[in-house]
């Protein structure tokens, strides 16, 4: 799931993108530039919540302590601090992501023009 809704994300950007640059320029259709940002913010805010939810989970599910065996204490799980409930690491995949998706659609919509 988490990986889908990465996936979700880039492809949703360019979507968003193709239609910025084609439909829209037809003055018809600008009208519903609104409720395409609208759909796009949405749909990424979405996306955002549910990932949020899955790293939490994930969190939380690490943090369980496991059942004691005998006169053994479980062991103590220390995480790193996080942001916006992502890992460092998480956080440098999204980066890199977003990064790479500005780029491509960058160079996508300079080649269109």
């Amino acid at each position: 799931m988490e990986y889908f809704l990465y996936a979700a994300i880039i492809v949703e950007t360019a979507l968003a993108a193709f239609v910025y640059k084609t439909i829209l320029r037809d003055p018809e259709l600008a009208r519903l530039s609104l409720y395409f940002g609208i759909f796009y913010f949405g749909f990424l805010a979405w996306c955002i919540a549910q990932l949020n939810k899955l790293h939490r989970r994930r969190k939380l599910a690490q943090l369980q302590p496991a059942e004691p065996i005998g006169d053994l204490a479980p062991a103590q799980i220390h995480t790193r601090p996080a942001l916006l409930g992502l890992t460092p690491a998480q956080l440098a995949i999204v980066a890199v992501v977003f990064v790479s998706a500005v780029a491509a659609f960058t160079w996508m919509l300079t080649l269109l023009r």
